[in-house]
């Protein structure tokens, strides 16, 4: 049977969107909110650079400012996700463990074997060991509990990052870059309107 260079493509489309690898990654926080920032950082400024209902100055502005903006949260985001998730995992873990026995057993398990995967000698190893983790978290309910407290412990560090971190860091970091980039501007004086033009725009995008 001949097989067309289009029923091959999908063949290796359909084998990287049944893989688990590719489902564990759809399914990770991290994962998500990294690629949904990447992709605004590349689409916000594009649509409002396009946009012909808007003076070419003020849109340049407003799409600069939201390129730095969604770049800058992505860099925050990616440096300061790991040790805060780790943080609230342990914190989260040792309040859990407290209360009950039956979930400190199981925190115990999904702790150990992370920590065997880390040991791990060679990359061999370690890729069987990740294999074999990800088959016990979708076959052993005793693991399901772990994953859920390392979830949510994304979550919340997700949150705290990008709705706290991100809003105050960008304010002091990105207007003196601005003033910096803008400063022959002469037309400086329409720039404060195009922060509104930002956040009038980011609304459209996100509907």
């Amino acid at each position: 049977m001949n097989i067309t260079p289009v029923q091959e493509a999908l063949i290796k489309t359909r084998k990287i969107f049944t893989n688990p690898r590719a489902a564990e990654f759809a399914q990770n926080t991290v994962c998500a909110i990294s690629v949904e920032t990447t992709l605004k950082a590349s689409f916000r400024p594009t649509f409002i650079y396009y946009d012909k209902n808007a003076n070419k100055q003020s849109k340049k502005y407003a799409a600069t400012k939201e390129f730095l903006y969604q770049t800058f949260c992505l860099g925050l985001y990616l440096s300061l996700i790991k040790p805060f998730k780790n943080k609230t995992y342990n914190v989260l873990s040792k309040k859990l463990a407290e209360k009950n026995p039956e979930d400190k057993r199981k925190l115990d398990l999904y702790n150990a074997f992370q920590e065997k995967i880390k040991l791990a000698k060679d990359k061999t190893t370690k890729r069987q060991l990740e294999d074999k983790f990800t088959h016990l978290l979708h076959t052993n309910k005793d693991y399901h509990f772990g994953k859920g407290v390392k979830e949510l412990s994304s979550i919340i560090s997700t949150v705290f990052i990008l709705a706290l971190c991100a809003p105050i860091t960008s304010q002091i970091v990105l207007h003196p870059v601005m003033d910096l980039l803008f400063k022959n501007n002469p037309k400086k004086h329409n720039q404060p309107n195009a922060d509104v033009y930002v956040k009038q725009n980011s609304n459209k995008v996100n509907k």
